[in-house]
């Protein structure tokens, strides 16, 4: 088995598949988005466009992607964590 081929920073594209629009194929370089369906209606384009955007899978693309916790989610945590010990 070859490992250079199962490591995701060598692949081309991220395939991501949306509900509404299908499969949608990111560009690893560039962030363009090629939709495997090619008569897409308009609307759900900009629909699952957005989608793919507040999501961050552009920006997994990309390899641009900073998990920041939100400080809601870190206190919740923490207080998890003090019940548990």
């Amino acid at each position: 088995m070859d490992l250079a081929i199962l490591t995701p920073c060598m692949r081309k594209y991220l395939v991501v598949i949306t509900q509404a629009a299908g499969v949608a194929r990111i560009d690893r370089k560039t962030g363009r988005i090629r939709w495997e369906q090619k008569n897409l209606d308009p609307a759900l384009r900009r629909y699952a466009r957005k989608y793919l955007v507040r999501e961050g899978f552009i920006e997994l693309a990309l390899g641009i992607l900073d998990p920041e916790l939100n400080e809601r989610v870190d206190l919740f945590l923490d207080d998890d964590l003090e019940l548990k010990g």
